[in-house]
Parts: C-alpha cells; sequence; structure tokens
C-alpha cells in the first residue's frame, strides 16, 4: 500500500473527512513525513494477519497541534498522525540546535559515537513511540470492534473513563517495550566493543529525557496533577511509567549482562528526571518540570497505587496489548 491507497481506502472507509487529509508530499515536511510513513506502513504490513487488524490505514491529518489517534470505524482500523507532532518533534530535538550545542558542550567524549546525532535519534524515539502506542490501540479495538476513538492529547473538558485510561497505560506499557529494544540497538550499533556503563547509560538517560519531553508536551498545565479525572492518565503519570518500564526492560537485557552493565532501575529514573530538570534550568525543554515534581514528591503513595490500580483493572471488551504483542515474541 502506498499513500495513495491510503487516501483512497480513508476516504472509501469515511475514515477521515477529505479536508482534514494531509498530503505531505511537496511540502517541507515531506523527507520527515515520508521516512516516518515508510516505517510505520511497512510495521503494519508486517503484522495485519499477526494481530487481525486488515485493513489498516495510516494517514496524515492537516492538524499543527502535537496529537495523534487510533480508530476503529466501518470495519477498518486506523492511525492518523497531525503533521503538528512531527512538526514539534522536529522543532523540539531534530533542530534544536540549542540542544545540540548544548550536548556538544557538556557531552562531547560521548556524543561522538554516534552516526547520527542523538537529537536525530531522539526525534524517532520520539515519533515511533507514537506509533507504537496507536498501534496498540489497534490491538485492543480487535476484540471488541465497535466504533472507538482514542486521541493522544489530553483534553481537560472530557469526563473520568477508567476503562479508557487503562487502554492508554497498556498501551504506553506495549510501546515501552517496543522503544526499549529500539534504545538497546542504538547503543549497541553507536558503541559495539567500546560500551561502558557510562555510555549507556547515557544513551538511556538523554533518550528517556526526550521521551519524558514529549509526553509532557501533551498537556498544557503539567504542575496540576490529577488522578479520576478525564479520558487520559495525567502525563507525568504516563511518563512515569513509560520511563520505569524502558530502564526496566534494559535492566533484564542479556546483551547488558554480558557486556557487564548494570542498568539500576531506580538510580537510572532518578539521573533522568535530574538531567531533564537540567535542561530545563538550561531553557532547552520548557514544561515546568520542577514544579510538577514537587508535587509529585508529596503524592508519591498515591501516585503508585493508582498506576498500580489503573494497570491490574480487568477490562473485558478490549484485547490486552501487552499479552498479545507477546505471544507473538514467543
Amino acid at each position: 500500500m502506498n499513500y495513495d491507497t491510503e487516501i483512497k481506502l480513508a476516504k472509501e472507509k469515511d475514515a477521515i473527512n477529505s479536508a482534514d487529509i494531509f498530503d505531505f508530499r511537496g511540502t517541507p515536511f515531506e523527507y520527515l513525513c515520508d521516512d516516518f510513513y515508510r516505517f510505520c506502513r511497512q510495521h503494519l504490513n508486517d503484522n495485519l494477519k499477526n494481530y487481525n487488524i486488515d485493513p489498516s490505514i495510516f494517514i496524515y491529518t492537516g492538524y499543527f497541534d502535537s496529537n495523534a489517534m487510533a480508530q476503529y470505524k466501518n470495519d477498518t482500523f486506523s492511525i492518523h498522525i497531525n503533521v503538528g507532532l512531527i512538526k514539534n518533534c522536529a522543532d523540539n530535538y531534530l533542530q534544536n540546535k540549542s540542544f545540540d550545542e548544548y550536548l556538544e558542550k557538556q557531552y562531547s567524549d560521548i556524543i561522538k559515537n554516534f552516526d547520527n546525532p542523538i537529537t536525530a535519534l531522539a526525534f524517532q524515539v520520539a515519533t515511533q513511540f507514537t506509533y507504537y502506542h496507536e498501534f496498540a490501540h489497534l490491538i485492543q479495538f480487535e476484540k471488541k470492534r465497535q466504533t472507538i476513538t482514542l486521541q493522544e492529547r489530553f483534553v481537560k473538558t472530557s469526563t473520568y473513563d477508567k476503562v479508557k485510561q487503562h487502554l492508554e497505560t497498556n498501551a504506553d506499557t506495549l510501546a515501552s517495550i517496543a522503544i526499549a529494544s529500539h534504545i538497546q540497538q542504538y547503543i549497541k550499533k553507536s558503541f559495539g566493543d567500546k560500551i561502558t556503563q557510562e555510555n549507556a547509560e547515557f544513551t538511556i538517560i538523554i533518550l528517556c529525557s526526550c521521551l519524558l519531553n514529549h509526553i509532557a508536551n501533551f498537556c498544557d498545565d503539567l504542575p496540576e496533577i490529577y488522578y479520576k479525572e478525564h479520558k487520559h492518565p495525567h502525563p507525568f503519570l504516563r511518563l512515569f511509567t513509560v520511563n520505569l518500564n524502558i530502564i526496566n526492560y534494559l535492566n533484564q537485557s542479556d546483551f547488558f549482562k554480558e557486556k557487564g552493565i548494570d542498568i539500576k532501575i531506580n538510580q537510572v529514573f532518578k539521573k533522568v528526571l535530574d538531567f531533564y530538570e537540567e535542561l530545563e534550568q538550561n531553557k532547552i525543554f520548557d514544561t515546568e518540570i520542577t514544579e510538577t515534581m514537587a508535587n509529585a514528591s508529596k503524592q508519591q503513595r498515591e501516585i503508585v497505587e493508582y498506576m498500580g490500580d489503573l494497570i491490574q483493572f480487568d477490562v473485558t471488551d478490549y484485547n490486552n496489548a501487552v499479552e498479545q504483542w507477546n505471544k507473538n515474541f514467543q
């Protein structure tokens, strides 16, 4: 399937309003959109039968806010990515000169080992995480096969929905596992036999910090932590569990164990938060993380209890995306 076919099928299945479709070809976003489209389309093609999600459409929408959506409608699965998400990820990571300059000044001995700028890897991690998250929703929808739409961006006016909060958390878990595997591959490719505890940890910290920023940007008021409200868990609760999932996966990696590298979960997670706070202090990012962390530190027990309950919540109408994913990797 090519992008012309995606557009045609999206219109035929009424998956999207025709006016909302974004044709990236011939636009300033062509290279980035085309590269990401090819990655996503190939992964979808490889997994249509594994998860019984055929037909599945991948389409860009012409909105410039950072958002994405998964949908089941008219017997068709679809992933919708706002062009604004691609632009924002490019602005925040790939084309963020102040970020590049800061890393070059502070960590030149490590970043010289990367074939591509680590900010380019950060762009890949952020966008690919979004894809895997939406892909997880398609897996979830396959069981019930009734019209449903889930957007990535936090909507403050939405009413509390525990089922949808669980689906979001479950999708985050699958995306975390997939991205952790990519991060390990980046480290293995970049350092080879020269891999050390320091450069492995550094790569994890940088990429997890950028993913933290990516998730934080789905909310306009990060410090205001909530629980039983809205259809999405609060972004800090999401980034908390996402980063812990990634670090936990890498902690169990046979590859790192063979190299004598110990990814200590609590220690590395704290370093991610500390480094992100450092980036905000140096005006690289701006999501009020210091105030958010101060609020979260007063609610540690509530956060752990709420997320534990949400993760374990039994949803019978939808597939557990992580369970389905693991079945295909046994």
